[in-house]
Formats: C-alpha cells, structure tokens, sequence
C-alpha cells in the first residue's frame, strides 16, 4: 500500500465505526434545539409550555441523558482516529512524511468547518474547532495511556477552575444589584463601572429567563423562518462569527480537547480497538453511568427546581465537563459492549456505515435541518418544540442510515470524504466501486 493514501476497507476497526455512526447520529438529539428555534427554547423550556410538545419534560430526559455526552463521545472518537491515523501513517512512511499529510487534513477540516458555519450557515458547528485542536495533538501521539489521561485531567481541571471565577463573579453581579436596589436613594448618575456591572446581572437574568414574546426573539424568529433572504444570511453570518468567537474558542477548545486526550489514551489502553479485557467494558458503562447519570439528575431537578436560577447554572458548569464525561463513557461501554456481543449484526452494520460517512452525515444534518427549518426551506423554524422534535430526528436518522448504506454499496468513501481524503492525500482517490 502507498504510505500516502487513506486506508483500505480490511483495515478499519468495525467496532470503532459503529461507534462513530453512533455518535454522530447522537449529536442530533441535541443539535435540533438549535436548528429548530431559538437557543432560548432550550435554556428556558418553561417559556414556552404553551407551544405543546412538552418542552420541560423533553428538555429534562434530554439534559439528564445527553446533555453534553453526545459531543464527549464525539470528541473522544475524533482523538482516537487522529492517533489511529498517524500510528499507521508512521508504520507505513517517516514522520516528516506523517506529520505533512496530518496536519494537511487538519487544514483542510478547518476549510470543512469554515464551510459549515458560513456557507451552510450552522452557528453551532464543531468542526472547526476540532481541526484546532488536533493542531496539539500530533507532538502527544507516543504518550503512554496513563500520561494521556492525566493530561485530560488537567484540561478539564482548568476548565473547571476557570468556572470557579464565573461562578464567584455571577455571585457577586448578584449581591452588588441586590444592594443597588436595596439602597433607598439610588444616585441619578452612578458611576460608569457600577451601571456595567448591574447591566452585566441583568443581562445575564435575561439569558436565564428569556422572553419568546420579546420583540429581539420575535423578530429573529421572523427572519430566520421566513424572512428575506438578504437579512436571513446577515443574521446567520453575524451569530457564526458570535459564536465561533465568544462560544467556540472561549470554552469548546478545552471542552473538546480534553476529550480527545482521553480517546487517544482509551485507543492506547485496547478500549476502542476491542483488544482490552472483556469485563472492562461491562466495568466502563457502570462506573460512567454510576457516576454521571445521578449526578446530571441532581443537576436537571436542582435547575427546575430553582426555576433555572443562572447562579446555579453557572455552579453547575463547575462540574459539568466530568459530568458529560462520565454520560458519555457510560454510552461508550454500552455501545461497545453491544459491538462485542453482535459485532456483525444487521444494526451494527447498518450503523457503522453511517460512521464510515460521519463528516458527510454531520455536514448532511447542516443541510437537511436548514432546508426544513431556515427561510431557505421549508421556514419551521419557531413553529415547534419538544417531543416534535423528536419525529424529525427519528426521521433523519432513517435517511442517513439509509442514503450511507446505499451509497457506501456503491462508492468507497462518502461524498465529502472523498473530498476531504482527495485533499489530504494530494491525489484524487477512487470513488465508485468496481
């Protein structure tokens, strides 16, 4: 085989495509809040009870059981195939030749996600920052298993300790408005440090509690469903480059980094390449789930209860990455345990296929969700919540599963990763099949 090509069908690992199909079908269940409606809906379902579908209810199944797991496992998988990737491309040509074509695909994944955010217009996209991300990656790629976890563990203690100080500052906005409104003569002209801090709580009690009637969310709404194609496509552009700035490279960078670190080192220890102890599995699921599942059942009634107070919220951040985490390595052993038992199964190969197409299927759900929801489409974008939304994800899933077992009948490589592998490997790859 030519070290400078992708590789062949014999060498993929089943278990880690089922994995991947799982995954990035996954990303949906959560995904669809925010192609749907506003981002609002899902940091304030209360708001809009009246719109039937049991918004509330919804959210809570989906924040206890997928909040944030979906994107660990995702992550987690993007780490280990970044490493799989090299440790082949090292046994088959020398590291210059390994590190080029590496960091070539990771250029090119950047192009991927610059495409998503601003072409088909997904505000929320990962991509981009995954292709950040793995730009650290190539130099840890001979770290021992346990190096690789402790690593992980200090991304996401810094993170969590970066929380600490929001948390302790969101306390304190609170207790110096508090006092603010409390004093019986408010000066007409305070100062311009003390308007932006009592500015600054009540914009974030604003994003706590947000109002769907609000004439902002009204109108974004409008535009979005059915609004001119011109103001739609500047709303779009202007909330991707928000995102991508304050969201994406503020908190998703060691979001998703300390999560690939642990995929690389659960690829290292045998986990996803199936060749680690059977028990280990059974053993991954409990403890993930023992851990994680009554820890984000706590956090959902606590946050109900408390009517979604942004105190609590930000407390919650706190622990929240070894929460997702710990979901999300309950969901891998689960699903590897499945792979083990019914490695060639009807589901199983059925679902590997769709993580064989993982970026055209990921990208896919950009264009399917624009297409039924943005003003470009069908315009639903506002008009349903909750439980609905579940019938369109259910419905999608069908459809990729479908068009990827179809197509990979048919062609080597999903559409865009023939692209992708075309580009990395500076050669047009075959596509159809003999």
């Amino acid at each position: 085989m030519n070290a400078a090509s992708p590789l062949a069908l014999t060498d993929r690992i089943h278990a880690l495509d089922t994995t991947r199909g799982f995954a990035v079908l996954g990303i949906l269940l959560m995904n669809i809040w925010s192609f749907a409606g506003p981002q609002a809906i899902y940091d304030y379902p209360v708001a809009a009870a009246d719109w039937g579908g049991a918004p509330l209810q919804t959210w809570a199944v989906m924040h206890t059981l997928f909040e944030g797991s979906q994107r660990a496992l995702f992550s987690m998988l993007f780490g280990a195939g970044m490493l799989l990737m090299v440790s082949r491309l090292d046994e088959r040509a020398a590291d210059a030749s390994s590190a080029r074509i590496y960091y070539r695909r990771l250029v090119f994944l950047m192009l991927f996600g610059l495409f998503d955010l601003f072409v088909l217009l997904w505000p929320a996209d990962i991509l981009f920052i995954y292709a950040l991300c793995g730009l650290v990656l190539y130099p840890l790629r001979n770290l021992k298993p346990g190096t690789l976890l402790l690593l992980a563990l200090i991304v996401f203690s810094v993170q969590a300790g970066l929380r600490v100080q929001n948390w302790q500052e969101s306390i304190q906005l609170r207790q110096e408005y508090a006092a603010a409104q409390a004093e019986p003569a408010l000066p007409k002209n305070p100062d311009q440090a003390t308007t932006e801090r009592l500015q600054a709580w009540e914009a974030m009690e604003q994003r706590a509690h947000p109002d769907l009637d609000a004439p902002r969310t009204r109108e974004l709404i409008r535009i979005t469903g059915s609004g001119a194609f011109g103001e739609f496509l500047a709303s779009k552009l202007q909330t991707s480059l928000m995102l991508l700035i304050f969201v994406g490279l503020k908190s998703l960078v060691l979001d998703s980094l300390g999560a690939m670190l642990l995929g690389m080192a659960l690829l290292r220890a045998g986990v996803l390449t199936m060749t680690a102890a059977p028990r280990s599995y059974a053993l991954l699921m409990l403890i993930g789930y023992g851990i994680g599942l009554p820890l984000a059942a706590w956090e959902t009634a606590a946050m109900i209860g408390n009517d979604f107070d942004p105190i609590l919220k930000a407390r919650n951040l706190i622990h929240y990455d070894f929460r997702r985490m710990a979901v999300g390595l309950g969901h891998l052993g689960l699903i590897l345990l499945f792979c083990r038992r019914y490695p060639r199964s009807w589901l199983a190969t059925r679902i590997a296929a769709a993580g064989r197409m993982a970026l055209s299927n990921y990208l896919g759900q950009s264009i399917l969700c624009g297409l039924l929801f943005y003003t470009v489409g069908f315009g639903l974008y506002g008009r349903f919540t909750g439980y609905y939304l579940y019938l369109v994800v259910a419905g999608i899933w069908i459809m990729q599963i479908a068009f990827s077992n179809w197509w990979l009948a048919r062609y080597h490589f999903g559409p865009f990763e023939w692209v992708w592998k075309s580009l990395t490997y500076k050669e047009r790859q075959p596509l159809r099949r003999a």
